[in-house]
């Protein structure tokens, strides 16, 4: 009840201080644009984006990523692979929570524990547990060493260990999961004033930080006082606050909308590599598209470079398979490439000199992409049509098998294939959708999840990608770039294609 109590004093200060936070503009305070509330403060309690960039501001993890995605040192200063089912990690030993305490080996323990093992938050299993598949538990060795303990080999640990933000043992305990769920207290640069929901959280800055990972300077505590994060789901309401002043960064600009925020001299974009690649499912299991050669023909008949061009004004990159450029193990193949011609041909080669009626199923924000497609379709005689659902209602068809073609976007903020390749095309893997189905490409999977030996790792990625070239249970689409629209006074912020927004290191000028 009393550490309750100085909480609450804490933030009736702190909103004191702040004089009232809704529509702050002025002073040493960031505010970040985005397109929606955070689903919890519970760092392992969701697999939400916006909610995981957001928080990490309040939390640290073990390790972190650089703006160019290189994992470094971050609670943890080094660690050591003792066997092939056993990793250690040597932490630092000046980290406070924000509430004063000392961070040791057994909050890892706690946090990874609670990742992990099952019925841990209030009863219930981590929605994260499948992005540390095969970690058991942890064991503390000393107050600052840490061994984490694993079922089977995992040689994509270190790509996957980013996304988890360590939580205060004593915290947790003391006042239970649904009161971490809505107040914040980690161990980053910044920490919790408020969440107001629906509207914005609001952070301070915690001036006792340890400093951050010393691989991304400036070390030390955040350069700006106050950072808030305000949900404004519409992009020209976005545009709008930030050419007013009203916040400094704003996410998820479109690329037609680019030139409303480069004409204004106070104001920039910024780009990085997205980590988002775009494609066009096919029922494999049914109906035409259980013909390879139907599908090679889709692939020809779709200008993806033309998409591209003409809804992100270039700003994108086709691909040959479900990999970006940037991940690990990417084959150097080329993109089908447009090829009407070919098309015809591969589909009267498959019974289909006449055409065929396709529908192509798309969410709202997808909708353009669905009906660029089918406008292409449509030029080579095949009857195109489009088809807007919700995807609560559509996701539930697809895995049934009772949908034709479908617009579709699967990010891969680890850069590892086992974050994208292995649950998009692996048999009844959580995200094939497709129904596609192949035993080489299985064993190639399989032995990718175990193997230490990174030459073969990366030998199983590329075969893989052969394999699926050339049988395509999907159109090959595009990695397109992420865009943000900023202030000039911000300075010392790179976006990074992991959609993080690490507000730790960026000052403010004017």
């Amino acid at each position: 009840m009393k550490r309750i109590l100085l909480l609450g004093i804490s933030i009736v200060v702190s909103c004191l201080l702040l004089g009232g936070v809704i529509g702050w503009a002025a002073g040493n305070t960031l505010i970040v644009g985005v397109t929606q509330d955070v689903e919890t403060l519970d760092p392992a309690n969701h697999r939400s984006r916006i909610t995981e960039t957001t928080i990490r501001n309040m939390y640290d993890g073990l390790v972190t990523r650089t703006s160019d995605m290189e994992v470094v040192p971050e609670l943890a200063v080094s660690w050591e692979q003792v066997s092939t089912t056993e990793w250690i990690f040597y932490l630092q030993k000046d980290v406070k929570w924000h509430d004063g305490e000392k961070f040791t080996a057994e909050d890892v323990k706690f946090t990874i524990d609670r990742l992990v093992k099952e019925g841990m938050i209030n009863g219930m299993t981590s929605p994260r547990k499948s992005l540390l598949d095969p970690v058991n538990g942890a064991e503390v060795i000393d107050t600052y060493t840490v061994k984490l303990t694993l079922d089977a080999p995992m040689p994509h640990l270190l790509a996957f260990l980013p996304f988890q933000e360590m939580v205060a043992k004593h915290y947790v305990e003391e006042f239970g999961d649904d009161y971490l769920a809505e107040n914040a207290m980690g161990t980053g640069p910044f920490e919790l004033v408020r969440w107001d929901k629906g509207t914005q959280v609001i952070m301070k800055r915690f001036d006792d930080y340890y400093g951050g990972s010393p691989d991304i300077p400036p070390v030390g505590s955040a350069q700006v006082e106050t950072l808030i994060f305000k949900v404004i789901p519409e992009l020209s309401s976005r545009i709008a606050a930030l050419q007013a002043g009203e916040v400094d960064i704003i996410t998820e600009v479109s690329a037609d909308l680019m030139g409303q925020i480069e004409g204004d001299p106070n104001l920039e974009i910024v780009t990085c590599n997205g980590t988002r690649s775009y494609v066009l499912g096919m029922n494999c299991v049914t109906g035409e598209f259980a013909d390879k050669r139907v599908r090679q023909a889709m692939n020809y008949a779709i200008d993806m470079e033309q998409i591209v061009a003409a809804l992100y004004s270039g700003l994108g990159e086709v691909i040959p398979t479900i990999l970006s450029p940037n991940a690990i193990g990417y084959a150097d193949l080329d993109p089908y490439g447009y090829d009407p011609d070919k098309a015809k041909e591969l589909l009267t080669q498959a019974g289909y000199s006449n055409g065929l009626s396709v529908v192509i199923d798309a969410q709202d924000s997808l909708k353009n992409i669905a009906e660029a497609c089918a406008q292409m379709l449509r030029e080579i005689g095949i009857d195109a049509s489009t088809q807007v659902w919700e995807w609560s209602v559509l996701k539930p068809e697809l895995l049934a098998n009772k949908r034709q073609m479908w617009v579709t976007s699967w990010g891969n903020g680890s850069m590892d294939p086992q974050g994208i390749f292995v649950p998009k095309l692996g048999t009844g893997e959580r995200g094939n959708y497709t129904g596609y189905s192949n035993t080489t490409l299985n064993l190639l999977f399989a032995l990718s999840k175990i193997t230490l030996d990174s030459d073969e790792r990366l030998t199983c990625f590329i075969e893989g990608q052969k394999i699926v070239y050339d049988e395509c249970p999907m159109v090959w689409g595009y990695v397109t770039k992420e865009i943000y629209g900023k202030s000039t006074r911000v300075q010392g912020w790179n976006p990074s294609p992991d959609g993080k927004l690490n507000m730790h290191d960026v000052s403010l000028s004017g």
